[in-house]
């Protein structure tokens, strides 16, 4: 357990310290700026790409894991969908935030150096895989949901303009086309010039501090607001439901290497992205109840991810 604290809690600890540095600098969000376009353009990309390109191709197929992921996420989605709609009385739009919030983690900026930081170089690929299916899922998928229950009260709305806002935001992703290149890459074993590798190694060893040190600002400046029966239902869906949800998914892939399945459930137990509270925002859309569901989460997850860690560690899931 000791070991597995080692190096779980000092990636946590940059959130607080990201966090303590927002509240105590009053640094303002725009100021991040430079910050996120470093980690979001060039040192996360650069880890996909140079993890994927340098993996064994044969790897990046595994449709049995793909399929087990994004049916855990689809599932945990799709029932807090129901739940928001049905038991809640939500419009559309907000059960699709809402549904959102419970099942799409932070993979982007926590999960990839997580994985790598604690399972090694070879859990990058099974978390490459997991970001880009479930980013593709959630970008696709919740904009629909919010398309629909906007067009209840604004019958003008185009959904050709929805629709091509989607594709471009999928496939000009960094992390998305980062993913590309680095399939393209290992399939046409391709070597990466020496000076170009270095410049990589640089930008990959930026990711992890940079990208949790900017998480904790990012929550410094969110606001709790004022919760409803949703909200301890979101809460249990994220940190509880879909860890548990994918560690049964996994665990039915036939001869899976134990990492991959150690990074899936990892993946599925961090917390709510900052992302949804993008999605929130543009649709101006359950903001307020987003921000604290990613702070909650966020603090919670500080506690169940080492013991997941811990029990992946000693072979237990």
């Amino acid at each position: 357990m000791t070991s597995v604290l080692d190096l779980a809690l000092p990636l946590f600890g940059l959130i607080l310290l990201g966090f303590v540095a927002g509240r105590w600098l009053q640094i303002a969000e725009s100021g991040l700026g430079w910050l996120n376009a470093l980690i979001l353009y060039l040192a996360l990309p650069a880890l996909i790409f140079r993890t994927i390109a340098t993996a064994p191709f044969h790897e990046l197929g595994n449709w049995q894991f793909i399929a087990a992921t994004v049916s855990a996420t689809s599932l945990v989605y799709v029932s807090q969908y129901v739940f928001s709609a049905l038991a809640c009385r939500e419009r559309g739009q907000v059960a699709a935030i809402q549904a959102s919030a419970a099942s799409y983690g932070n993979v982007g900026y926590m999960g990839l150096a997580l994985a790598v930081t604690v399972f090694g170089p070879s859990a990058a690929v099974p978390a490459a895989l997991i970001f880009c299916f479930d980013s593709v899922f959630h970008f696709t998928v919740t904009p629909l949901l919010v398309a629909f229950g906007l067009r209840h009260d604004h019958p003008d709305l185009s959904f050709r303009a929805v629709t091509l806002r989607i594709v471009k935001s999928i496939a000009f992703h960094p992390f998305i086309l980062a993913t590309a290149a680095g399939v393209a890459a290992s399939a046409l074993h391709l070597a990466i010039p020496r000076a170009l590798d270095n410049m990589l190694v640089m930008l990959m060893n930026t990711a992890a501090p940079s990208a949790l040190f900017a998480l904790g600002v990012t929550l410094a400046l969110r606001k709790f607001a004022s919760i409803g029966r949703e909200f301890p239902v979101i809460i249990a869906g994220k940190t509880v439901i879909h860890p548990l949800v994918a560690f049964v998914a996994v665990s039915l892939v036939p001869d899976l290497d134990p990492v991959w399945r150690h990074v899936a459930i990892m993946m599925a137990s961090l917390p709510t992205a900052s992302n949804v509270f993008i999605l929130a925002t543009q649709y101006r859309t359950y903001v307020e109840g987003t921000s604290s569901v990613i702070l909650v989460t966020t603090m919670l997850s500080a506690l169940t991810v080492p013991v997941l860690l811990y029990l992946a560690q000693i072979n237990v899931i």
